[in-house]
């Protein structure tokens, strides 16, 4: 790095990040930022650096958008991004946001200002009443429960170490957020003569676990003795699906996607399962959980009795989690994927593809899979009486926009009636369910991948939680064409059905409006998104469905964004 006009340690920081695959900052920037705005203003005004040596830093209206919008960067990349925000208030506002990143294993670097150090003295020290109002003890511990690492740059010099150690970890498995916090004096001072950038980082990113051998013969020995095997996983990716869906097909093995993020495998594959695991899971005699937090719902969804539970995964225990008593007679510490293919080629050798009793149930499972999957499809094939039901919104968006577009759900869609033929079709909310991921994640996901329709399909109740005209105007400054679809049932329908599900003949259930449950008066929706120059319109009649959302679909093609709310009714059963 050249030194001629002394660069600044906040230069280094993102000259680092850059050479090591970070292309964006979401920020939210406070009074610590100053040096970093100052890095990237000289950096492109004859500076020692030019604007494409530095992560392009783009202003965020809300800090739970930032830091959704690099996990959604991630799913569609598997690429980790930084989201900067300012201080203790800016890292309270975040919280929720890594919350979710930690419980669905998305590795981002989250970055923060200090307060500053010193009172006075120094280039960067406190000059305006709130650096001390907003001085914590222990910033890192707002967020230590749910980061890998965390730790605070004190010396101007480790920022390219610290950067290199918090993406490795960040990326290792099992992946996560890491936090560092930057102290304004410190980025702005000058760098020490004879630093250098090392073009390569000093730590690489540890290679994934693979499994047990003896773990995998054992494994194998019982998926090899199981009349009814089952696979539950709620999370895919494209090495998983490519692994588990040749796997399914081979060994005729169901799967269910339970509390499903991604998809592991096809909706059109013969053995799909659905999204729940009953009736299996009630048959099953070999359970197989890769990596899945929450398989089942104990109390609600009866396991065999006699049934061997498999648990694998990078930590098949969630030693995260305080309680989580799901029985592992095996726990195989290994991602799934190389785990699938280590059981299929035991089993291979076992020659259980060709066993009597996998052709038995293959004849058996095939069409009754096949007719439950028909059953799914079925429920969105009629309107219901209006308002409309959330299946025939989710069938008929999933006929308009076609294969190749990207639905990023948050109770914005029933989702059975979804064809999801591709491992980045379809993205979820993370079991955590801290609302308002869904906007952040969508628009992370079109910064990604501009060229496919991009569905951000929201409940309105997440649609508020998200921060909606931070979204907005995030996807109008960066000219992204997003499709939201806003299912306005009026109602916090979690609240309702888990209320329903607890007291079903309580005064709650049988009462005409429960408390705390409703989201009335519902806003002019379309005119959240027309404030920011976008496309708005609003649907109470199912037969306009289809025309509203093409002609949205068509805007979003132009590169404006667009939104379509929809009166859809809501279920009072809880979900099973």
């Amino acid at each position: 790095m050249a030194n001629s006009s002394r660069p600044t340690v906040a230069e280094a920081y993102l000259r680092a990040l850059k050479s090591r695959g970070v292309d964006w900052i979401f920020g939210n920037a406070g009074t610590d930022f100053a040096p970093i705005i100052e890095a990237l203003a000289a950096g492109g005004d004859g500076g020692t650096a030019a604007p494409e040596d530095f992560p392009r830093a783009v202003e965020i209206l809300h800090e739970t958008v930032a830091v959704a919008m690099a996990h959604g960067y991630w799913l569609m990349t598997g690429r980790p991004q930084c989201a900067m925000v300012h201080v203790n208030v800016g890292a309270a506002n975040a919280l929720m946001g890594v919350i979710n990143a930690s419980r669905g294993k998305v590795p981002l670097l989250f970055a923060s200002g200090r307060t500053p150090i010193t009172e006075h003295g120094r280039l960067g020290s406190r000059n305006i009443p709130i650096h001390w109002g907003q001085e914590m003890f222990d910033q890192g511990g707002m967020l230590r429960e749910f980061v890998k690492w965390d730790n605070e740059l004190r010396a101007g010099e480790q920022v390219v170490d610290l950067v290199d150690r918090a993406l490795a970890i960040t990326q290792a498995e099992p992946r996560g957020p890491v936090y560092l916090s930057l102290p304004r004096e410190v980025l702005a001072e000058p760098l020490p003569d004879g630093f250098t950038l090392s073009e390569e980082p000093a730590v690489a990113v540890p290679t994934p676990p693979h499994p047990d051998p003896a773990a995998i013969t054992r494994a194998a020995e019982v998926l090899a003795a199981a009349e009814h095997p089952l696979v539950i996983t709620s999370d895919g990716g494209a090495d998983l699906f490519d692994a588990l869906s040749a796997f399914a097909q081979r060994f005729a093995v169901p799967v269910v996607q339970f509390w499903r993020t991604s998809p592991a495998i096809a909706t059109s594959h013969p053995f799909y399962a659905g999204e729940v695991p009953m009736p299996l899971l009630a048959q099953a005699d070999a359970v197989l959980v890769l990596d899945t937090m929450v398989p089942w719902l104990p109390g609600r969804m009866p396991v065999r009795p006699d049934a061997t539970v498999i648990q694998i995964g990078p930590d098949p225990l969630f030693d995260g989690v305080p309680v989580r008593s799901f029985p592992a007679a095996l726990s195989i510490t290994s991602s799934p994927a190389p785990a699938i293919r280590a059981l299929a080629a035991a089993l291979d050798a076992a020659g259980w593809a060709e066993a009597d009793a996998t052709a038995a149930r293959r004849a058996d499972l095939v069409p009754r899979l096949a007719a439950r999957r028909a059953a799914e499809v079925a429920s969105g094939a009629e309107p219901g009486q209006p308002p409309m039901t959330p299946e025939f919104l989710a069938a008929t968006l999933s006929e308009v926009i076609g294969p190749d577009a990207v639905v990023v759900n948050e109770l914005g869609l029933a989702t059975g009636p979804l064809e999801l033929t591709r491992h980045d079709s379809f993205f979820g909310p993370p079991v955590s369910a801290g609302l308002g991921w869904g906007g952040g994640a969508a628009l992370g996901c079109k910064l990604a991948a501009p060229d496919r329709l991009v569905v951000w399909a929201t409940g309105d109740g997440s649609y508020v939680f998200s921060n909606p005209a931070a979204c907005h105007h995030a996807a109008a400054s960066l000219g992204l064409g997003l499709l939201t679809v806003v299912a306005d049932n009026r109602v916090w329908n979690a609240v309702r059905r888990s209320t329903i599900a607890l007291y079903p003949e309580g005064a709650a259930a049988a009462g005409a409006d429960m408390a705390l449950s409703s989201l009335a008066p519902a806003p002019d929706y379309p005119k959240l998104v027309e404030a920011y120059g976008g496309y708005g319109q609003h649907v109470e009649d199912p037969t306009q469905l289809r025309a509203a959302l093409e002609k949205a679909v068509e805007h979003t093609r132009s590169g404006q964004q667009a939104l379509v709310s929809v009166h859809v009714s809501y279920p009072d059963a809880a979900h099973n």
